[in-house]
């Protein structure tokens, strides 16, 4: 078997400007450790043409993987995973919007995921608990009316009901999650060994909130690590894995600066360029009390 499989996802809906983002910052950063790379390019068809995508690609050695665009990224690393789960010891996957920050940062990924005990590593991670409805922007009393207003045309009693089995359905999706600290690790980039990846148990992922019980459910990926016995890790530029109640020290996820932020992605560049107030609620979603030390900055 080789050892490291980089997955790296190319969505045709996302255009072309995430995958040069990130072909400029892994030529600057190659990891540190041999690995092949591979693409996946999700969702390509007649209608979206590979073709300016593969001369982004010309001076770069890789392997292609073509799926249609079904599911979410979880659905494409499952797909990939089950591929090659033969060939390669160890799986690293970065989301389409991941840009990376550290030469030897691959290198770091594979230091700690090798040690004993240690079944998940990645570049951040996270307490929040999005059984706070608030969170996720959703109000259920609000989203009843939305839908009852949503199946205009219909019988009263029926808009009533529809609407009401919606929001039941919604509230039992944010009841899959545990309260706060919810300690996950996000799945923007994370590394994983492939007989790990093959034990774990995964429903279908077809939406965002099918996408948040998968990254931060009560059976869901750190979780079921967890359960396993395994050490979950947030690995930082220093090279150091954190444990999950070390998360809030680590400056890496909507921590002070982010200095040490091993692969970035839409969310952390997010906080990036927030000001200070709109950084100290983002940190305190996250988490929570631990963001005390970024107040005085946002007063």
């Amino acid at each position: 078997m080789k050892n490291i499989l980089l997955v790296h996802l190319v969505r045709a809906q996302n255009e072309i400007e995430p995958l040069d983002r990130f072909l400029q910052s892994y030529r600057q950063n190659l990891g540190g450790i041999d690995h092949d790379l591979l693409i996946v390019f999700k969702g390509f068809d007649y209608h979206h043409s590979k073709d300016k995508y593969l001369k982004l690609l010309a001076s770069i050695n890789y392997i292609s993987f073509e799926m249609p665009d079904i599911g979410l990224d979880i659905t494409a690393y499952l797909v990939v995973a089950n591929h090659y789960k033969d060939e390669y010891r160890y799986f690293c996957f970065l989301n389409s919007f991941s840009v990376i920050q550290d030469c030897e940062w691959l290198g770091k990924f594979y230091q700690q995921i090798s040690q004993q005990g240690v079944g998940l590593v990645g570049a951040t991670g996270s307490w929040q608990s999005y059984r706070v409805a608030k969170l996720v922007g959703i109000d259920v009393a609000e989203m009843t009316l939305q839908h009852y207003r949503l199946y205009k045309g219909k019988a009263i009693w029926k808009r009533l009901v529809l609407a009401t089995a919606a929001a039941y359905q919604l509230s039992q999706q944010l009841w899959a999650v545990r309260p706060f600290p919810n300690y996950h690790l996000r799945t923007n980039a994370f590394m994983i060994s492939s007989e790990i990846m093959m034990k774990l148990k995964c429903r279908s992922v077809r939406s965002k909130l099918d996408a948040y019980r998968f990254e931060s459910g009560k059976n869901g990926l750190t979780q079921q690590i967890m359960n396993m016995g395994k050490e979950v890790l947030v690995v930082g530029k220093d090279g150091i894995g954190y444990k999950k109640n070390q998360w809030s020290e680590s400056n890496t996820f909507w921590q002070s600066e982010q200095q040490n932020l091993l692969v970035a992605d839409n969310q952390t560049r997010a906080y990036q360029h927030a000001d200070a107030v709109a950084r100290l609620r983002l940190s305190q979603s996250a988490w929570g009390g631990k963001a005390v030390h970024l107040e005085k900055k946002a007063r």
